[in-house]
């Protein structure tokens, strides 16, 4: 591992500064929050940015909010411990918590911020298919003006988001949960600290024995973390039972496009989504059954 390479640190004091720095130093300046990735990066001289823009001057971005209406919003240096030792997270969206409790190691979470994880955008990032089945949207700001994304549309290749030149992740957003909604959250990996080879997240919400909705949200597996619409569509509106649950398991494995490396065979990711898809929807059945608001295995 190399030194890290020089760099001049940027502290600016708004967003609007920060988004004219960034297009200002364009192609020579990354934005750094917790810096868990972007460091190894500049060590590997993946990237040498000239330039790093720090939040840490903007006031408020640190902050995790719920409101009644809106929902839970947490901002861009919110750090990964601090989403999973938050009460209000563990008691409304546990399985946001329970997610992070399996990411990196504790020295890791303490740097690293759940927004980071987003934007560094690796197809297995362990945050993004949780998000994902939990209706998540992210705010995105520039000195141009704000706009609104869902977290699904964010990702559009390994690596690489919507993010135009200029434009910062600003805020998570969170909707409250549908009653009767429960979410679940599978993971392959060797430990904590390793990439997932397979992550498979659901949530599903009942009316009295009927499916009102669910969503489920593959990691690793493809170029970006996905949305399985057609393993949706064929439990939703329907009695879940275990035929519906082994057929729309089957099209989540068959829909999914994995690789094959040094962590897992693509055949082998293809048969663990298969059999983490039927976990998942059967724990968040439970769940929603049994009116608790998340589970994690």
């Amino acid at each position: 591992m190399l030194r890290l390479p020089k760099f001049e640190y940027l502290s600016p004091k708004t967003i609007e500064e920060a988004s004219s720095l960034l297009t200002f130093h364009r192609g020579d300046a990354k934005v750094i929050a917790g810096g868990t990735d972007l460091f190894i990066r500049m060590k590997r001289r993946e990237v040498k940015p000239k330039y790093l823009v720090g939040l840490r001057g903007i006031p408020d971005l640190d902050c995790i909010t719920y409101d009644k209406g809106e929902g839970l919003r947490i901002g861009p240096l919110v750090t990964n411990n601090a989403v999973l030792n938050s009460p209000l997270i563990r008691e409304k969206f546990g399985l946001l918590a329970e997610t992070i409790s399996k990411m990196a190691t504790p020295e890791v979470r303490n740097m690293g911020t759940l927004a980071g994880n987003l934007c560094n955008a690796a197809p297995s990032a362990d945050a993004a298919p949780p998000l994902m089945v939990l209706g998540a949207n992210v705010k995105l700001a520039s000195s141009k003006g704000e706009r609104i994304a869902s977290l699904e549309d964010f990702f559009v290749g390994p690596g690489e988001t919507i993010l135009l030149p200029g434009e910062l992740l600003t805020e998570i957003q969170v909707p409250n949960l549908a009653p009767r909604t429960g979410a679940a959250y599978l993971k392959l990996s060797r430990t904590a600290m390793d990439l997932a080879v397979v992550g498979v997240a659901v949530a599903v919400s009942l009316k009295d024995n009927c499916c009102t909705d669910i969503k489920i949200a593959l990691g690793a597996v493809s170029p970006t973390p996905v949305r399985s619409k057609k393993a949706e569509e064929v439990i939703k509106g329907k009695t879940i039972t275990d035929e519906l649950i082994k057929e729309a398991s089957q099209i989540a494995s068959e829909g999914c496009c994995p690789i094959s490396d040094i962590r897992g065979s693509a055949e082998y990711r293809q048969e663990i989504v298969r059999v983490f898809t039927r976990r998942a929807i059967r724990q968040a059945l439970a769940s929603a059954s049994a009116h608790n608001r998340s589970v994690i295995a």
